[in-house]
């Protein structure tokens, strides 16, 4: 097989790619850094709170998860009885 099949990328065209891998870099980091935070407040201010501050929408999204998962786990332990 022959090398006819890649790519020749222009100086330009590489420094654009390596910007878009620094932002999602960052991006990535922020989230990261956000989702810490937010842990930290949980566990600082209590789960009540901090809901309580969330949006309608955010807390309904997280009350759907966590009772979802709750539902699964009463599903898992009653299906071994």
């Amino acid at each position: 097989m022959s090398d006819d099949s890649r790519i020749d990328w222009t100086a330009e065209e590489e420094e654009a790619f390596e910007v878009i891998d620094q932002r999602q870099a960052q991006e990535e980091a922020h989230k990261h850094h956000v989702i810490q935070d937010f842990s930290a407040l949980v566990l600082s201010d209590g789960p009540a709170t901090v809901l309580g501050q969330m949006t309608k929408d955010a807390r309904h999204e997280l009350r759907q998860v966590i009772l979802h998962e709750y539902m699964q786990r009463l599903s898992t332990a009653n299906s071994g009885l």
